[in-house]
Order: structure tokens, then sequence, then C-alpha cells
């Protein structure tokens, strides 16, 4: 019988934990639903594995997985359909982003009297 990856070697709870994490900001970025704060998380993942920045590749090391492979798997997932904006999806976050720029011009204004 030939053993898979996980029988062939045990993984720390430290691995397992930022898999999870990588699993997680998989999860929000195939979100269909109407939920705010997960269209929100959705919006953020979706960012975070474009921007690939220091923290997404500290992740990907930590999951024992390199950077190149999980693009490519987010890449797959894209090209397959699964990673998309639904249409009340995009409209909610503009709503959401107009009334963040309105509250950052009225701070701004109250600020300078």
């Amino acid at each position: 019988m030939i053993a898979t990856y996980r029988e062939e070697r045990h993984l720390l709870p430290e691995e397992r934990l930022w898999k999870a994490v990588l699993w997680r900001a998989f999860d929000d970025c195939t979100y269909a639903g109407y939920e705010r704060t997960l269209i929100v998380a959705k919006n953020e993942a979706i960012k975070w594995f474009h921007a690939k920045a220091h923290d997404f590749i500290q992740v990907c090391g930590f999951a024992d997985y390199e950077p190149s492979y999980i693009v490519r798997k987010y890449k797959k997932l894209y090209s397959l359909g699964k990673i998309k904006y639904e249409i009340h999806q995009t409209q909610y976050l503009r709503q959401r982003e107009k009334y963040l720029n309105d509250r950052r011009r009225q701070q701004g204004l109250q600020s300078s009297n």
C-alpha cells in the first residue's frame, strides 16, 4: 500500500494552523452570499492573494508551501470561475467605500476646525 502525504509525515500543530489560515483565505475568496462582513472578508482575501506581500509569503512558508504553488492554485480557481464578485457584492462594496470616504472627509473637516 502506498502511503499518502498525511500518513508519511505528521504535521506540527503550528503548520496545521497556517494551512487553515490559507484554507480560510481560499474559502473567503469563493464566498457568494449576502453577509456583509463576509463580503468584506472576501474582498480583503482577494486583495491579499493579489498583493503577494510579505505576510502572504510568510504564511505560505509557515504552512510549508511555496508561494508560487498557492498563487497557481488561486489562479486555477479564478480561471474556473470560482473566484468572482456577485452583483450584490460589488454593489455593497461600492456603497461601503462611498460611506467610508464620506466619513474620512467629515473627520478631516472636524479636525481642521
